[in-house]
């Protein structure tokens, strides 16, 4: 049944099948799109920008096993009462609009660029850093990042954007992911002194970090990931379940 699943996937990026036939095989799991976002994402990206932009969200949600609970906290804060944004974003029968703010943090979490979340209809295959522009927490420097990283130890899941204004005048961003066991830290638009500084703030956690170079859902962007533990496992598991075409990583 999974397989199948895939391949209807591939049938529909291919136009073999429509988008109401492929999304009408579908219960609660979204098997394929995890699949896809853990070991192609360039055919993963494909699909999403094949998708209507409702589609196209829940894909989202589910290539990165979010639980509704868990990404209202996300959006909206912890003490948000509001019981309809999440199913709002990924009704197709829903008008309703949504913050730039929210939309931009909504792509932060899910490393797209934000016309992916915000535009329906085909998007540009072209990374871009508007998401920051909305929702990014401005840093003067690359140590700003030292407390932040203590403070996501031992945290529940949150995710956060940052601007890091480095020393050359030319910015960088960071996406900065905390979990029960990991800290998952990306790396955008850097130069080599940007990369040493972040690589020497991991290194003054107690964490253990691996580190390697990703690829996003758009052809020829790449980007620096590291992960944080206590534990070896904890980072071998991150690598097994959402980065299992990453063949080479290294350890701080």
């Amino acid at each position: 049944m999974k397989e199948d699943i895939l391949q209807l996937a591939l049938k529909f990026i291919h136009g073999e099948i429509d988008e109401i036939t492929y999304i009408s095989r579908h219960d609660r799991d979204w098997y394929e799109v995890k699949e896809l976002a853990a070991t192609d994402p360039i055919t993963f990206g494909i699909l999403l920008r094949k998708l209507s932009l409702p589609y196209r969200r829940k894909a989202l949600i589910h290539a990165f096993s979010l639980r509704t609970a868990e990404l209202r906290t996300l959006l909206l804060g912890e003490f948000s009462e509001s019981s309809s944004t999440i199913s709002d974003l990924t009704n197709p029968s829903k008008s309703r609009r949504f913050s730039n703010e929210l939309l931009a943090k909504f792509g932060i979490i899910h490393r797209v660029p934000f016309n992916w979340v915000y535009k329906d209809g085909l998007v540009m295959e072209r990374w871009n850093f508007k998401n920051y522009d909305f929702s990014g927490i401005a840093l003067t420097c690359m140590e700003a990042i030292i407390p932040l990283l203590r403070m996501a130890e031992d945290r529940n899941r949150d995710v956060n954007g940052y601007v890091v204004q480095t020393s050359t005048d030319q910015e960088c961003y960071i996406r900065l992911e905390s979990r029960a066991d990991v800290i998952v830290v990306d790396l955008y638009q850097a130069d080599l002194l940007s990369l040493d500084q972040l690589m020497s703030a991991l290194k003054s956690t107690t964490f253990t970090w691996s580190g390697f170079i990703t690829q996003s859902v758009v052809p020829g962007h790449r980007y620096w990931t590291f992960i944080g533990a206590d534990h070896e496992s904890a980072i071998a598991r991150i690598m097994e379940t959402e980065f299992k075409y990453i063949q080479n990583d290294m350890r701080l």
